[in-house]
């Protein structure tokens, strides 16, 4: 049985602090790699970034997922933070084509097909640096990403809104 599970959602909406509970109890986890690339290219000047070069940027983030998953361990449980289809759903909501490279980083990782997903949630939703969208448009790509999944055959569970213990 493939033990690799994909948690997605919009921005802001705990993805990333479940991953590090889910470490903290002994899961294998992997990160999500958009907020360092885009803190990277914030200080060095760089323009692979969503606002300025969304494809360039979504590219090297399925670049470095599809790597990711290619180094996880072959048995036993491991979250990913995000997955390439995650750079799909981003792509179509601006009206933009899925690039053969992401095609081709999709076909090089299977996933299981339960995917979990962190719905909205305004009480905890911020911004910063890195994650620049209101909670209009993290509502707009939720939808985007879970409209990608499930056109793709994966069955989507919401996680219930709670404090993490």
């Amino acid at each position: 049985m493939n033990q690799k599970y994909i948690i997605t959602g919009g921005p802001g909406t705990g993805k990333t602090s479940i991953i590090n509970e889910l470490k903290k109890r002994g899961f294998n986890c992997i990160d999500e790699v958009s907020r360092e690339i885009i803190a990277d290219q914030i200080q060095r000047g760089g323009t692979i970034l969503p606002w300025e070069n969304q494809i360039a940027f979504e590219n090297k983030i399925a670049n470095l997922r599809a790597k990711q998953y290619l180094s996880s361990a072959v048995n036993g449980i491991c979250f990913f933070d995000r997955s390439v289809l995650d750079c799909v759903a981003y792509l179509k909501l601006s009206n933009l084509k899925t690039t053969p490279e992401i095609i081709n980083n999709i076909k090089k990782c299977n996933f299981n097909s339960t995917v979990f997903y962190t719905p909205i949630w305004e009480e905890i939703y911020k911004n910063d640096n890195e994650r620049k969208e209101d909670i209009e448009m993290s509502t707009k790509i939720q939808q985007n990403i879970l409209e990608t999944y499930t056109s793709e055959g994966y069955k989507l569970i919401e996680i219930p809104k709670f404090a993490i213990t």
